[in-house]
């Protein structure tokens, strides 16, 4: 029996297969996944990690698909996409829980609808709660991990559970929920204050994010930060801001972004990934590691 057959039926929207995954990444790149599913609720979901550990299928989750190359060949096994019936906010007297498909921009409004400070980073944003529990996003001094009380997640036998924050490593751009299953909600702890001031600061982190970030498909910042000073300003000063290979090209308006000018393959983008990287060893002997996560087969 197919898996369309058989576990297509017990999911509400069916099953695509052969999905471009260009049309689910920010940068507008990616090869098919063999099956790309939208579970309707949290018992499909646990239906679906239950499928893939018993057939041995690989599992790959998928927020807004910021921060993320698929490359040209695409993903082998489930794509599992957690689109609006994961995205929520349910904001308490100090906390707020909220769905791992939540954006992150719909997240900070969300608190400071509700008079709750603690996630004025968080606008703009690219991504999803989800990956930005995986990697610990933060801007502005912000980090998620510091607001984090307990998250709830499918572990790989499809047993849901809850983990408090006091369980969870989290560091630069990284955390300890790295293979512990599938996240699909998290409690934020946060404080109460005047929405007005809540939302003067987040008006202007969004006033300065437009100012320095570009406009054209991208997938947020493509290296992680040095310890000593920011990669966008090492790969500036390198030289690369207006590099380009096919329809790739290191953002004039700020070096760490690749931008897709248009017609851009994951082949180009990957390339221009390893130019940068190349570059900037041979001037500073410094090796550029990769914020985002690079999936796929390339052919």
């Amino acid at each position: 029996m197919s898996i369309e057959q058989d576990l297509g039926p017990k999911l509400q929207h069916g099953i695509k297969k052969d999905e471009p995954m260009s049309a689910h990444t920010s940068w507008m790149v990616g090869g098919p996944a063999d099956y790309f599913l939208s579970p309707a609720d949290l018992t499909e979901l646990v239906e679906i990690v239950r499928y893939s550990g018993r057939n041995r299928l690989p599992l790959y989750i998928l927020g807004n698909g910021t921060n993320l190359l698929v490359l040209d060949g695409g993903i082998r096994g489930l794509v599992v996409h957690l689109g609006p019936p994961f995205s929520y906010t349910e904001p308490d007297r100090s906390s707020l829980r909220a769905g791992a498909g939540t954006p992150m921009s719909v997240l900070a409004n969300g608190a400071a609808e509700a008079g709750l400070t603690g996630l004025e980073f968080a606008i703009g944003i690219p991504g999803s709660l989800g990956g930005a529990l995986i990697m610990n996003a933060g801007a502005f001094g912000g980090y998620i991990g510091e607001r984090v009380q307990t998250v709830k997640l499918i572990d790989f036998y499809g047993r849901v559970e809850t983990i408090s924050g006091e369980e969870i490593t989290f560091g630069y751009r990284s955390s300890s929920l790295v293979g512990q299953g599938v996240i699909v909600e998290a409690c934020l702890a946060l404080e109460k204050e005047d929405p007005e001031k809540i939302l003067k600061t987040m008006e202007k982190y969004s006033a300065e994010r437009r100012s320095r970030h570009p406009s054209l498909p991208s997938a947020g910042s493509v290296f992680r930060n040095p310890p000593d000073r920011p990669a966008g300003k090492i790969i500036e000063e390198a030289g690369a801001k207006g590099m380009r290979i096919g329809g790739a090209e290191v953002s004039a308006k700020h070096a760490n972004f690749i931008v897709n000018t248009g017609e851009a393959t994951a082949a180009d983008i990957l390339a221009l990934i390893k130019a940068v990287r190349e570059l900037v060893k041979d001037k500073y002997g410094l090796d550029l590691q990769p914020e985002v996560r690079i999936v796929g087969e390339e052919s």
